[in-house]
């Protein structure tokens, strides 16, 4: 299919077609109407080459639409939307006006069957990063767009035979929640806990639906996307991986990497992430392969850091930290730190999300688009508050603040959050489904059937003592407690009491809260 973007028309697009499915059938595969994919296969590569620009002109496209073209709960998808477009764009177009028809004609059985045949042309060619990425493409269109359970049909190429594998229970799960949850549905449960941070939940909800195909799909080769976070204390980092651990079928566990040395160096080494792994996933061995480490305070083994007979140990640890984002095996000690009792554990499909504030990386970002003094640059040196963007931040700034350009290059996928100014932390203490104020309502009521009543100038106090912590939405639950504290004590032990009210004299601590 390489070939069918040199084709100078419509006529020879159309034979190298027809001549392409011949060949397929002739090796065994089989459509239930040759004449409809055809027909289909023209219409599709005809659009790509007549609206789309240049650079569009490509497998990727032709996968993509392919996949958006399947019937889901009984309606067409857009797809077809887009060719009703491209035949009142063009009236004298032969093609796109027959295209029409097809509509009513095209099943998901023929759209199965085209992307058999798309992949036996695919692993005809020589395994390259180009071919690669398109067979990755193919198998997360077929997975998002279809949503019964994915039938793979692999053709004998080159050898190669797939078998059936006795698949393990946690396989099943993560079937069921790729069925269920594609990244737009990930992104709206991150939405019901974490306000904002919109392009970072984006982010994290594709990598997470990457890892559950490449997880349910491991002969199509997906690439592996580890995730970079980049944001200030208390901005909602930890908080989405926490939740997201309350939904996922795959263990997720929270390392501080604050304290991690270079193995095997005293101290805490890399390897801790990995058995923490491990004990979470209740010592399966073949589910722990297949989890989430999110390494918080990433950041701090940036910087240069000697240790007493030279060398910089960050950067050693850095160097090591290669192997296991990439995937490699590693020696995990389990009992003690001799590595006496020890097990192999091969990292190739374990997800690492590193997070960390990164303070100065702004400075150096910002500098850059400055020095170069063109388009955005010229802007930010007009203006002074400058606010990175995941857009912005490039592998030369992680490796200006420090870290190694191969590490850099294994964080695929990063993600800029913002600071949380004070109207959005003022929503945050009573909006998100969980919040705060929510949680001391709830125990309240639970224990006392007591209602907890918060007025605006309490809630203003609240948000007004929190930002001044310069700590993020890590400081509300301190404040709260601090306000509630009494309310907690006395409470249980009071009869009659149906209601408290916090006015804004008790959130200030000037006054006692009301009991009615």
């Amino acid at each position: 299919m390489y070939r069918v973007f040199t084709c100078k028309s419509a006529a020879k697009t159309a034979v190298y077609i027809e001549q392409k499915m011949a060949e397929y059938q002739e090796y065994g595969g089989s459509f239930s109407s040759p004449a409809t994919v055809y027909d289909y296969l023209r219409v599709l590569i005809h659009y790509i080459t007549v609206i789309r620009p240049l650079p569009e002109h490509n497998i990727d496209s032709i996968l993509k639409l392919m996949g958006a073209s399947y019937k889901e709960r009984g309606y067409r998808t857009p797809f077809w939307a887009i060719i009703r477009d491209a035949a009142a764009s063009h009236p004298d177009d032969e093609i796109f006006y027959k295209a029409r028809s097809l509509e009513s004609i095209v099943t998901n059985e023929d759209i199965d069957e085209m992307f058999s045949f798309m992949e036996y042309e695919l692993l005809k060619e020589p395994y390259d990063e180009e071919n690669e990425k398109n067979l990755g493409t193919l198998a997360v269109c077929r997975v998002k767009y279809q949503q019964s359970k994915v039938r793979s049909i692999r053709m004998k190429e080159s050898g190669r035979l797939i078998h059936d594998k006795e698949q393990a229970p946690f396989l099943e799960d993560c079937r069921k929640f790729v069925e269920e949850y594609t990244p737009e549905r990930i992104k709206e449960y991150l939405d019901r806990f974490v306000l904002g941070q919109d392009d970072s939940k984006e982010v994290l909800s594709t990598a997470i639906y990457n890892h559950m195909l490449r997880i349910l799909y491991p002969e199509e080769k997906l690439l592996k996307t580890n995730v970079l976070m980049v944001g200030p204390s208390g901005c909602g980092k930890t908080e989405m991986i926490r939740r997201l651990s309350e939904l996922l079928p795959l263990p997720v566990v929270i390392t501080d990497f604050s304290g991690i040395v270079a193995t095997p160096w005293k101290g805490r080494n890399k390897e801790e992430s990995l058995l923490n792994l491990y004990i979470k996933a209740g010592k399966d061995l073949q589910l722990t392969e297949c989890g989430i480490v999110f390494c918080d305070e990433f950041d701090k083994i940036i910087p240069e850091k000697l240790y007493s007979r030279g060398g910089d140990i960050n950067q050693e640890l850095q160097g090591q930290l290669l192997g296991m984002f990439e995937g490699t095996e590693i020696d995990v000690p389990l009992q003690d730190k001799s590595g006496a009792d020890s097990l192999i554990m091969d990292t190739s499909n374990i997800l690492f999300i590193c997070a960390g504030a990164f303070e100065g990386l702004e400075r150096i970002v910002k500098r850059d688009y400055v020095k170069s003094g063109i388009g955005f640059g010229s802007d930010v040196e007009k203006d002074e508050s400058f606010e990175m963007k995941g857009y912005h931040l490039k592998t030369e700034h992680l490796m200006k603040y420090g870290m190694k350009p191969e590490l850099a290059g294994r964080l695929s996928a990063v993600t800029v959050l913002k600071k949380l100014d004070r109207q959005m932390m003022r929503r945050i203490l009573t909006e998100p489904e969980d919040s705060i104020i929510s949680r001391y309502e709830r125990e309240l009521m639970i224990e006392d059937g007591v209602r907890l009543n918060l007025s605006d100038g309490a809630l203003d106090v609240i948000t007004d003592r929190v930002m001044e912590m310069s700590i993020g939405a890590r400081g509300l639950n301190s404040v709260v407690r601090e306000i509630l504290s009494e309310v907690m004590f006395e409470v249980p032990s009071m009869m009659g009491v149906k209601e408290v009210l916090i006015t804004e004299g008790a959130a200030r601590l000037e006054e006692k809260a009301t009991y009615m």
